[in-house]
């Protein structure tokens, strides 16, 4: 097996690829502030590469591994890359890892869409604003 020589993480040979294609808003989902603008998988792209290259048992550790199954990676992938996807401002997207983690896992998808949308609720005052209580903030 060789090695990847530029040590270039794989899921960023998907990210390049995708890219032109996002559709990412002129506005912060939450907040509708329109500086610091990201695009937030809710799937993280990286724990859906690796686990579907191991699945399939592709190589990923290598740039022409990744590169040879970028194509298909991203065909078969299409909603995670571009459907289930949020315009977050730098604060919200941070705020939101935060809750969730790096790399939120794929069961946590519906349970961002609804963090998504209170905390816009809270935003947009449609909804409480979230009480502290102790340590933990309730979002639910």
């Amino acid at each position: 097996m060789s090695t990847n020589t530029n040590k270039r993480v794989a899921v960023k040979w998907i990210r390049d690829r995708a890219k032109s294609a996002y559709e990412k808003t002129d506005h912060c989902f939450i907040c509708g502030g329109n500086v610091d603008l990201e695009l937030h998988h809710l799937a993280s792209i990286n724990y859906l590469l690796e686990t579907w290259a191991k699945k399939l048992g592709y190589d990923i550790t290598t740039d022409a591994g990744v590169l040879a199954i970028r194509d298909e990676f991203i065909a078969q992938h299409h909603r995670e890359l571009y459907t289930d996807v949020y315009t977050l401002c730098n604060r919200h997207h941070v705020e939101l890892h935060g809750v969730y983690g790096k790399s939120p896992l794929p069961h946590t998808v519906p349970l961002q869409q609804r963090w998504l949308e209170r905390r816009r609720d809270q935003a947009t005052g449609k909804a409480p604003v979230a009480k502290t209580t102790g340590f933990f903030k309730d979002f639910t």
